[in-house]
């Protein structure tokens, strides 16, 4: 037990570390606030995706429920998803989720001066619940693969963007597996 117990530790201090160094490592949250939204832009390791119907038979209750959009990348795919990258947003007035917006989303990797590095990827988006948490939990993304490094994510929310700079420093696989942010 105390094996467990020291590694639930080293844990905790981890992400206290890590977002005491602006959240750089495998887990991401940042925010930005546009006309009369908030977008919360979080990086996380990949989840499992569920139907409504698949959740209830196999009685699930941690992953994401699927609501609409775009096919899912499920996490054990090839190539193997890293991250989920998906994006809340919230009404500056009420505080709510905004449940039906239109959202696309892109990440492109920077070189050492932070400018545009290839081409930018395009992020099949899926409107999601975390199971068991509602209509406020609804976020917008899906699982991706990507290599450490910085990047350039674009999200664009009913025609309005927001862009973000983050750093991958490792897999969000690797870093605090199963820690869930929603």
């Amino acid at each position: 037990m105390e094996p467990y117990l020291n590694r639930i530790l080293k844990m905790a201090i981890g992400v206290s570390l890590m977002f005491a160094a602006g959240a750089t490592a495998g887990n991401v949250m940042k925010t930005k606030t546009v006309d009369s939204m908030r977008i919360e832009l979080h990086m996380l390791p990949a989840e499992p995706f569920f139907t409504a119907d698949e959740a209830a038979l196999k009685h699930v209750s941690e992953g994401m429920l699927i609501m609409s959009g775009a096919a899912p990348v499920p996490p054990g795919a090839e190539p193997r998803p890293t991250h989920h990258l998906v994006a809340h947003v919230f009404n500056t007035k009420t505080g709510k989720a905004i449940t039906d917006a239109a959202v696309d989303m892109n990440f492109q990797l920077l070189d050492n001066k932070g400018k545009p590095s290839g081409a930018a990827v395009n992020v099949p988006v899926v409107v999601m619940q975390a199971i068991g948490k509602g209509a406020q939990s609804t976020h917008y993304g899906n699982n991706v693969t990507i290599a450490p490094g910085p990047y350039a994510v674009t999200v664009t929310v009913n025609g309005k963007k927001a862009e973000f700079k983050v750093t991958v420093t490792q897999s969000g696989n690797d870093a605090m597996h199963g820690m869930h942010m929603h």
